[in-house]
């Protein structure tokens, strides 16, 4: 893999957690926002249509993280599946890993089996017959 597809991989890797904090900001900033404003009014029955706006941004920020979790997943099950480095052990353990731990490791499998597998070689060796 040359090294640009292995930094896009890394970005694809690295994605779904900047979504999911993301998604934490909106949501801590949605429920902060809406307890001030009805803390100050004292109006707790239309503080949901005030703030619907911050609601809108935690639904798309969760739909945008689980498509592009999905995704991912996706993407490193099958690279896991096919990678022939890997022995029949490894393959399940990570296969496991991907289904149960989720996004988390991602990051994890990009650095071990993909970043830090070798660069093919950019020339053919040189032979001493030809």
């Amino acid at each position: 893999m040359s090294s640009s597809k292995k930094i896009f991989t890394g970005i694809f890797a690295f994605a779904p957690l900047v979504l999911f904090a993301l998604y934490l900001v909106n949501f801590v900033r949605f429920f902060i926002t809406a307890f001030q404003r009805a803390d100050s009014n004292h109006h707790i029955d239309d503080m949901m249509f005030r703030d619907f706006g911050g609601l809108a941004g935690i639904v798309i920020t969760s739909i945008l993280l689980g498509l592009l979790s999905l995704a991912t997943l996706v993407y490193f099950l099958v690279h896991a599946i096919n990678n022939q480095k890997l022995n029949r052990d490894e393959r399940i353990i990570w296969v496991l890993v991907f289904i149960f731990v989720g996004f988390l490791c991602f990051p994890v499998y990009w650095y071990m089996r993909i970043w830090n597998e070798p660069l093919p070689p950019t020339h053919p060796p040189s032979s001493v017959f030809s």
